[in-house]
């Protein structure tokens, strides 16, 4: 990535919270401030809501934007757009800020690996592809399973590091962290309690 793209990346969020004035910020004004980077960024700040430890229901708030997102890429969406009933709600600035806080020392790390690599990744029916993963692993999160949350988020979160920066090998890397992340909470639930004795013997045993 270019260092101008760097600069973008991390200053973008952080100019939409300085320049408010009020206590809360719209979300409309937070993706329309992330509409020229696509749907890397975007997807990339909910993603962060899902990886970071929260009480229910939050985790499934957080992935129905991704949700819509997706959908969206799949119908072949240049950019990010939410409707006017998610587009009206608002953010609390400081929750925003703090969001920011944590994941600016993430992005600057990932940002030093992210290069342009594996291009027919984002060709347009590729992208369509990409969405349909995102728009799985998303949904996943809705649902109360065990481990439902984490891991397909970690999933998203990555492949959203690739959408950023047109980096192929790392979307591809983000899809196969989602599919475990599935595979491992429907197995939970298929095995129950002795699924979870198997992992603890497994690495204490």
């Amino acid at each position: 990535m270019t260092d101008q793209k760097k600069i973008i990346t991390t200053q973008v969020l952080e100019d939409v919270v300085n320049s408010s004035f009020s206590d809360r910020i719209l979300v409309r004004d937070l993706v329309d401030a992330m509409d020229a980077l696509g749907f890397g960024l975007v997807m990339m700040i909910f993603a962060f809501g899902l990886i970071i430890p929260l009480p229910p229901p939050f985790p499934s708030i957080i992935s129905i934007p991704l949700v819509i997102f997706a959908a969206q890429m799949i119908f072949g969406y240049d950019s990010p757009k939410l409707p006017k009933r998610f587009a009206n709600l608002t953010v609390k600035r400081s929750v925003l800020a703090m969001l920011i806080q944590r994941s600016s020392p993430y992005i600057h790390k990932v940002e030093k690996i992210l290069r342009p690599r594996l291009s027919f990744m984002f060709y347009p029916g590729m992208e369509r592809v990409i969405g349909i993963f995102i728009f799985i692993f998303s949904s996943f999160v809705l649902l109360p399973m065990p481990l439902s949350n984490f891991i397909p988020g970690l999933g998203v979160l990555i492949i959203s590091f690739g959408l950023l920066g047109k980096d192929g090998l790392i979307t591809i890397f983000g899809i196969v962290i989602g599919i475990t992340g599935l595979v491992i909470s429907i197995t939970a639930v298929l095995l129950g309690v002795e699924f979870f004795h198997y992992i603890k013997n497994f690495f204490f045993g």
